[in-house]
């Protein structure tokens, strides 16, 4: 069937200190599981070569889908500050051509997919996500 299961776990409290001396970097940790495999998006925003996006299959085989290295967000004191920033400010100048990371019809579907989840949670039964048209 459609059925999913999935665990999800992550930080949202980054320990670290870019503009600290020495600079320390965030550790950034976030694993979904699912019946299929996993997707790990794992290491330190101040080293490239410490980790990847990685999904992981039951098979055992191992894909990087954005290639080998781990990119956060940019750092950098004299630059232009975090790339999700930069498309925020163009997509608010109207700007065309800016990364949308997630456009409205995604927000809705994840609206839609944690409402089912706390539903799912009050019944203690598998619930159907309950899309709607936009």
């Amino acid at each position: 069937g459609g059925d999913v299961v999935m665990s999800i776990s992550g930080t949202t409290l980054l320990p670290g200190n870019a503009h600290s001396d020495p600079p320390i970097g965030k550790q950034v940790d976030i694993k979904i599981y699912g019946s299929k495999g996993a997707i790990m998006y794992c290491g330190d925003d101040r080293d490239r070569g410490s980790g990847s996006l990685e999904l992981r299959r039951v098979d055992g085989k191992v894909e990087l889908p954005c290639g080998a290295g781990f990119d956060f967000e940019n750092i950098d004191d004299q630059g232009t500050g975090p790339e999700s920033l930069q498309s925020f400010i163009a997509a608010c100048q109207g700007k065309k051509g800016y990364y949308a990371g997630a456009d409205a019809l995604l927000g809705l579907r994840t609206v839609q997919t944690l409402e089912a989840f706390y539903r799912s949670n009050a019944s203690r039964n598998l619930e159907d996500v309950l899309y709607s048209e936009i």
